[in-house]
C-alpha cells in the first residue's frame, strides 16, 4: 500500500495512504483532467453555443479558425495527458500528469 509524508506550511506533517486501484486512480485522474479541459474552454469564453457557432460558419472566418485551433489546442493537451496517465505505472506517476493550458489566441 502506498503512502506519502505530506507536510504543511506550518512544518507538520501527516501520512496519506492511497488505498486506490490503478483504475480507479487512472478514471480518477482522467475525470479532473476532463474538468480541466472543460474549464480551460470556459474560461476562454467558449461554450458550447460558441462551439457550436464556429462550427456551423456563423462567427467571421478568423474567428470561427481562432476557436477551432483552440478546441484542438485543448483536445491535444487532454490527449496527450490522458496518455501519460494510462502509461503510468503507479498511482503517483498517474497524480503528477500536469494539464498545461494553451495559450488562448487572439480574435476569440
Amino acid at each position: 500500500m502506498p503512502s506519502n509524508i505530506i507536510w504543511n506550511i506550518d512544518s507538520t506533517s501527516f501520512v496519506r495512504v492511497d488505498n486506490r486501484t490503478r483504475d480507479e486512480a487512472n478514471n480518477e485522474c482522467i475525470e479532473i483532467l476532463k474538468r480541466l479541459t472543460t474549464e480551460c474552454l470556459l474560461s476562454a469564453g467558449i461554450d458550447s453555443a460558441t462551439q457550436q457557432n464556429a462550427a456551423l460558419g456563423i462567427y467571421p472566418p478568423e474567428r470561427c479558425e481562432a476557436i477551432k485551433s483552440y478546441i484542438a489546442a485543448c483536445r491535444n493537451e487532454y490527449l496527450r495527458c490522458k496518455a501519460l496517465i494510462q502509461a503510468a505505472q503507479t498511482n503517483d506517476e498517474a497524480d503528477s500528469v500536469q494539464f498545461i493550458p494553451p495559450q488562448v489566441p487572439d480574435g476569440l
